[in-house]
């Protein structure tokens, strides 16, 4: 018998790791990889079709350029489109050479933009960051000053390891009467980022004020952190510096109006309802809707709040949204607003009197966002 060369040897090992690639789908994965990708390339072409504003480079680099205003309640239909398009392109672990990639987010025509907003966009671009291992570095030369002011008062640089040249404001602006809670960014459990929320809460309120309404220094952070504990299940493939939430907020002392605005990327509320203690009784709530609209993401929140309201020992979330709106029914001003999937519900309280109000919008937000405003009369 002839002895193997080390040549036909390596040969044979090679013939055999490729035909137990394909017998194990490997071959398929690539596939559906080039696929993927593809499909992802058709997309942002429609998008550009469409209006968005993207410009490409060689190599198939591209940027967008963020829209003159960008508000959730005025303008959601472009400020969304906007959002979801970093999502989308940035989520993706690998990309082929031919393959669309985005390298920058210009901020240069962008002139206004809503607290809620500004803080879902921090979020998509601080999860992109770390993604690629905290390696973005914003450039502000072409910001609008107000813009930069906003986002400097905010705390949006201190997100970010590589620091823009210009952080600064490039003018002498009016200062806000607004005392302004800077971005915090926390991940469920968090208890020092919840400790830190209360230490906020004091400074822009004051400790004269935490005396009257305790609420606002142990409640609020506890109502915010069991809220996004459902975000991120067990059962789905969150990796852990991905189970994020994001939370800013604001205090006027002259109408005494705080307001508290949170976001997580998560499944959303109308997808963690199947698995919570309520689900039987969400059931029975559906009972007053026709069955078409029995699944519609803003029926799902109607029933989460309405029913966490009355679940008592039962309710499985905790502390959580109910807390938010009894503390506004108390102080008889103010709103909870909640935007998840393509779902809004709204409770307003003026004077004491509630007007709820849902709504339902063609593209989705991913995860949940909640926007709590109260009026902290004497």
């Amino acid at each position: 018998m002839r002895k193997q060369s080390l040549k036909q040897w390596l040969r044979d090992v090679k013939r055999a790791i490729s035909q137990r690639q394909q017998n194990s789908g490997t071959a398929t994965k690539k596939k559906t990889t080039l696929q993927e990708w593809r499909k992802v390339n058709a997309w942002i072409d429609q998008q550009i079709k469409n209006g968005l504003d993207i410009t490409k480079a060689k190599k198939n680099k591209i940027t967008l350029d963020l829209p003159e205003r960008m508000n959730f309640s005025k303008n959601y239909n472009e400020t969304i489109k906007y959002i979801t398009f970093i999502r989308k392109i940035t989520e993706r672990k690998s990309t082929p050479r031919k393959a669309y990639k985005l390298v920058h987010v210009s901020f240069g025509k962008l002139k206004e933009i809503s607290t809620s907003a500004a803080l879902v966009l921090t979020a998509e671009l601080s999860k992109w960051d770390d993604s690629l291992r905290n390696n973005l570095k914003p450039l502000t030369e072409n910001w609008d000053c107000n813009i930069l002011q906003q986002f400097h008062d905010l705390g949006f640089f201190d997100l970010f390891m590589k620091k823009p040249d210009r952080e600064l404001p490039c003018a002498q602006q009016m200062k806000d009467e607004k005392r302004l809670v800077k971005y915090i960014k926390g991940r469920c459990g968090d208890a020092e980022k919840a400790k830190k929320l209360k230490e906020e809460i004091i400074n822009i309120v004051g400790a004269k004020t935490l005396e009257k309404w305790t609420f606002l220094y142990s409640g609020l952070s506890e109502a915010i952190t069991n809220v996004s504990h459902h975000a991120y299940p067990e059962t789905y493939d969150y990796v852990d510096k991905d189970k994020n939430w994001y939370l800013t907020g604001s205090f006027n002392p002259k109408t005494r109006a705080l307001k508290i605005v949170f976001y997580d990327q998560g499944i959303s509320i109308p997808r963690s309802l199947p698995a919570s203690k309520i689900w039987e009784r969400v059931l029975s709530f559906f009972d007053k809707y026709a069955i078409f609209d029995r699944k519609k993401d803003e029926v799902l929140l109607k029933a989460a709040v309405e029913l966490d309201r009355t679940s008592t020992n039962q309710n499985d979330r905790g502390k959580g949204l109910q807390d938010l709106l009894e503390f506004i029914r108390q102080k008889g001003d103010g709103y909870l607003s909640i935007i998840s999937k393509r779902g809004l519900y709204k409770l307003t309280v003026t004077n004491g009197k509630e007007t709820p109000k849902s709504d339902r919008f063609l593209d989705p937000l991913d995860g949940t966002l909640i926007i709590w405003n109260v009026t902290l009369n004497d």
